[in-house]
């Protein structure tokens, strides 16, 4: 894709709030096709890395990894792979700033990193070196992918970010679907070596020919076709803003963490992402200790990873519709209820429950991450939106051990049930906090309209 040449007019804008934009190129004068292409790119990148958190779950019940010491270790190892993969996302943003990394040099050597994880688990036995492949490298690789990916799009999508993000975010949990089914229905401890190893083949293929695609825009660059001085105060342009009110100023990121607004935002994606990661990795588990056979485990996860990526699509409209905050409360409120179903389901031995209890779990633990972004922009400003929105995202870093790592010793005695309770708690917990949140520079009370 080779840029057009032919001159263009740009000029700087500025709106009232004091934030330039960079008005006059169209997409096709930057890299020659419609941003929709970065778009989509992005969204394929993102889908190939999906299986190596979604399908981790269903991998381990195949292989019939499932109890004692070899279990712990096995899912200490999941556990391990998010907090490299949250932990890659903020230096990665800010590298990303300092030196004008190319996307595509990141997201290739992130194609590497990833395919590292699948590969070793293909042909070592040795879990130090599993440790290092998959925890490691593979989870350093994602999150390069992950905070590489959505950065592109928030770039050229300024004025939709919230439901283009979601959009690509959604490819997290469909790219999956395929590999879950994959899993569910052929592999075993014989022919493992030669599934995984395919697994790690398509990860570096799919991941490094798109991410060898993408471009960014000029810094602070604006689709012409909108004026942006009205997008930022006129409510009939800009509907967002009839329930979103921008930020007072453009925060840095150490600025940023030393508000009210961002000890809170943390906290609560603490609490869900510990909350969601239970569900993804562990209703496998859950259906195989009640009963249930392991495709029903499998469909469930599926089911889960399919409408997580649907709620990260949706969640962006309806916050632009509702307002962020009051989105983000439904979104926690639904995730702590269908992980109470789900215990209560099981328990009843109900199936046709149990699935669709998953399926709401998963559709409210994904639509959390593209509202964080978008409450990331609203509160601290757009101009730092994506390094502090890597910083936020560390989260989740807590929320793997807490979710996945500590989990991973209640397996064999079947303690599983009352975990599920305590992070649907969690969830409830992290949706009444939401009402703590509020706009640095802005009085707590809102003022009457």
């Amino acid at each position: 894709m080779s840029p057009i040449s032919a001159p263009v007019a740009v000029v700087e804008v500025r709106d009232l709030h004091g934030r330039s934009y960079r008005v006059g190129e169209r997409p096709h004068d930057i890299i020659g096709h419609s941003r929709k292409w970065m778009l989509w790119l992005s969204w394929a990148a993102m889908a190939g890395i999906g299986v190596l958190q979604y399908g981790y779950g269903v991998a381990i019940t195949a292989l019939h990894v499932t109890d004692g010491s070899t279990v712990t270790g096995a899912l200490w190892m999941l556990a391990l792979w998010v907090v490299f993969q949250a932990g890659a996302a903020a230096p990665t943003a800010a590298l990303s700033h300092r030196f004008a990394l190319a996307p595509s040099r990141a997201v290739l050597v992130g194609a590497l990193l990833c395919a590292a994880g699948p590969l070793t688990l293909a042909y070592t036995d040795s879990f130090a070196l599993a440790v290092l492949g998959f925890s490691v490298l593979s989870g350093t690789g994602a999150g390069i992918v992950y905070a590489t990916c959505t950065s592109t799009v928030a770039k050229w999508y300024p004025e939709q970010r919230a439901v283009r993000v979601g959009f690509v975010t959604g490819a997290f949990g469909y790219g999956a679907v395929p590999f879950i089914a994959l899993f569910a229905a052929v592999l075993t401890p014989g022919n493992r070596s030669a599934i995984l190893a395919g697994v790690g083949v398509c990860v570096l293929l799919v991941v490094g020919m798109c991410g060898a695609l993408l471009r960014d825009p000029p810094a602070g660059w604006w689709p012409p076709e909108i004026d942006p001085k009205l997008w930022a105060i006129d409510k009939r342009v800009n509907r967002s803003l009839r329930n979103n009110v921008a930020a007072v100023r453009q925060y840095s990121p150490h600025e940023a963490v030393r508000t009210p607004a961002f000890v809170v935002m943390y906290l609560i994606l603490v609490f869900a992402a510990a909350a969601s990661l239970l569900a993804i990795v562990y209703v496998p588990f859950v259906a195989l200790a009640h009963g249930f056979s392991l495709a029903v485990g499998a469909s469930a996860v599926g089911l889960l990873a399919v409408v997580n990526g649907a709620g990260r699509s949706v969640a962006g409209r309806i916050s632009d519709r509702f307002g962020r905050r009051e989105t983000l409360s439904a979104a926690l409120l639904l995730e702590g209820c269908a992980q109470l179903g789900l215990v209560c389901s099981a328990s009843a031995g109900q199936v046709v429950a149990f699935v669709a209890f998953a399926a709401l779990s998963g559709m409210a633990g994904g639509a959390f991450y593209p509202l964080f972004a978008s409450l990331v922009a609203d509160y601290f400003g757009e101009r730092n939106a994506v390094r502090n929105f890597g910083v936020v995202y560390s989260a989740k870093v807590f929320g793997g051990i807490i979710g996945v790592g500590l989990p991973a010793m209640a397996v064999a005695s079947d303690g599983l049930t009352h975990l599920f309770v305590a992070a649907g708690l969690l969830s409830l917990c992290a949706a009444a906090m939401t009402r703590m949140l509020h706009r640095p520079g802005y009085p707590a009370l809102h003022l009457p309209r």
